[in-house]
């Protein structure tokens, strides 16, 4: 980890975003104390995945959590599932 204090940050910023671009991790101080980390975004695995992360910079979208949703129970109609009820009446037209 590379480590640069602010201002020469500042006077250099190019050179250490080209460094952050090719992998590297800065870390930045003021007065010999650490304030912030420099490192490169995740890369995406799809152009799709791009323009959500890009969104989700924005505050435009909220990426999910990776928690998956509980199975859901069937719900009963006439005391049928929705389904077999969805198939009778699809029946009925024909």
């Amino acid at each position: 980890m590379v480590t640069v204090g602010a201002r020469e940050l500042k006077t250099r910023l190019g050179t250490y975003l080209r460094r952050v671009r090719e992998g590297s991790v800065i870390l930045v101080t003021e007065r010999g104390r650490p304030v912030a980390e420099l490192r490169p975004l995740p890369k995406a695995a799809s152009n799709e995945e791009e323009k959500l992360l890009d969104l989700a910079a924005k505050g435009l979208v909220t990426l999910g959590t990776t928690r998956r949703a509980r199975s859901i129970e069937p719900i009963q109609v006439r005391g049928e599932s929705v389904a077999d009820t969805i198939v009778e009446e699809r029946d009925d037209r024909f």
